[in-house]
């Protein structure tokens, strides 16, 4: 049978493990990427951002592409949750999380991309498809070269501001974005050096500080290789780039913020903080993006990671749900060659693609909600969404939990974050239906035994 001809657009750790995972199961591979390779792009660029993959990531990762991620250079295993100032410890027992800078990740799974055959162009941009003749057009550097590019089988995996997705919404008629919401929060990243600022505390931490005043959140990274902490820091819009005009003016715009949101950092790892900060510019947390469908069948065109189901990093779900995005993919086309799943009819590529959306879109759309609405996207992100409502429903199953041993689950969003791989559309029916009925239940409960005991 004549190889398949498939164009991936978009070289981050989604769209090079889908391209080797095409690769194979014997496909003809090209993938296109508007960046140089990522040892080049951040050559000299520490702060580069960390990802915190956990057994969902994890699993995604390794179904994918067979590459096992605790054997990645420069990945750390984090057995600790520090929440400061208090200092509170908790060990990571069941589902801890990897470590791993975002650029290791990208370039070990693009490395084992082209070792699978993929053909790897570098420094292209994405300018035009021809949906019609299914052609791909792409502009190298400078616009010096042009490729036309044929295709059975088109995969986006070029993050939230696809261009692929663009481009589907303006031209095909049965694919539609439904709706996109920017994060109004901002972050700027910060890499402070051995030695380890905290002691007493195991180095393999993650640190979390909070502070209401500020409506702020800041989290450390352990670097491997004693490569110190990467502090990510995180504002409403607009703030950090106004504590930066008024460090410039007298030099104390950071002081304040930085003193109330982090009392227990020395003032050593303080001046670090502010010395990088003032040199560098806040970046948008990013884009929930809802769509009808993960790609459209009838072109042969999908979407895999943040092009299909983007969303802000509040729940450190992106590089997660995208990777198990592709190992869905991955078992879609490998369930086809299979011939557990039957063409009857239709091209390759449509079945692929109306296949991976059946498998997948329920639980991408789930995603984004859970982002949406779910912590550190309520009050934090401005929606006018009950947020002390909301804090009761988390608080109530929280105690719920530990009064039945058990019995009743801890939120679902907790329970996201700590890294446990339930479906997303099971945390959404729980999130936002029965643990509400749980807690109102309860209440009601104890209303009925109070009003007995009284009378």
């Amino acid at each position: 049978m004549e190889k398949k001809r498939v164009v991936v657009v978009g070289g981050g750790p989604a769209g090079a493990a889908t391209a080797k995972a095409l690769a194979d199961k014997g496909c003809d591979v090209q993938l296109f990427e508007a960046y140089p390779h990522p040892d080049k792009i951040h050559k000299n660029a520490p702060k580069a951002y960390v990802i915190a993959l956990g057994k969902r990531g994890q699993d995604g990762l390794k179904k994918s592409t067979g590459i096992d991620p605790l054997q990645i250079p420069s990945s750390i295993v984090s057995t600790h949750l520090v929440r400061h100032p208090k200092n509170n410890v908790r060990k990571h027992d069941k589902t801890p999380s990897l470590i791993i800078p975002r650029k290791v990740l990208a370039a070990q799974v693009l490395d084992a991309a082209k070792a699978a055959g993929v053909q790897i162009n570098f420094e292209y941009r994405l300018m035009d498809i021809n949906f019609e003749q299914q052609i791909a057009i792409f502009e190298g550097r400078g616009g010096v070269v042009t490729k036309h590019v044929p295709y059975d089988l088109l995969v986006g995996a070029d993050g939230s501001n696809s261009k692929v997705r663009s481009l589907l919404n303006q031209n095909v008629n049965e694919f539609k974005v439904m709706r996109t919401e920017e994060d109004s929060m901002e972050y700027q990243v910060a890499v402070i050096p051995p030695p380890f600022p905290f002691s007493g505390m195991p180095e393999t931490s993650v640190h979390v500080w909070n502070d209401k005043k500020y409506n702020s959140i800041c989290l450390a990274f352990p670097l491997a290789n004693s490569g110190g902490l990467l502090f990510a820091i995180v504002y409403p819009e607009g703030k950090l780039s106004e504590f930066k005009e008024k460090h410039r003016i007298d030099g104390t715009g950071y002081d304040a913020p930085l003193f109330q949101l982090m009392p227990d950092l020395t003032d050593v790892v303080k001046e670090e903080l502010v010395k990088q900060l003032a040199a560098g510019e806040p970046t948008n947390g990013g884009t929930c993006v809802w769509c009808n469908s993960l790609g459209s069948p009838k072109r042969g065109v999908a979407l895999v990671g943040d092009s299909g189901h983007g969303m802000w990093p509040s729940l450190g779900q992106g590089a997660n749900c995208a990777l198990e995005s592709a190992a869905v993919f991955t078992e879609t086309v490998g369930d086809i060659a299979a011939g557990k799943v039957i063409l009857a009819g239709k091209s390759w590529a449509e079945v692929v693609v109306e296949e991976f959306n059946k498998r997948r879109h329920a639980d991408a759309l789930a995603a984004v909600d859970l982002t949406y609405g779910g912590i550190g996207a309520r009050k934090s992100r401005g929606r006018n969404n009950a947020p002390l409502s909301y804090k009761a429903q988390v608080v109530g199953m929280m105690l719920l939990n530990k009064l039945t041993l058990g019995i009743v689950p801890k939120p679902a969003l907790i329970r996201l974050m700590m890294g446990e791989p339930v479906p997303y559309s099971t945390a959404r029916k729980w999130n936002f239906m029965y643990e509400k009925l749980i807690c109102l239940g309860a209440v009601l409960m104890i209303t009925v035994a109070v009003v007995l005991y009284k009378f």
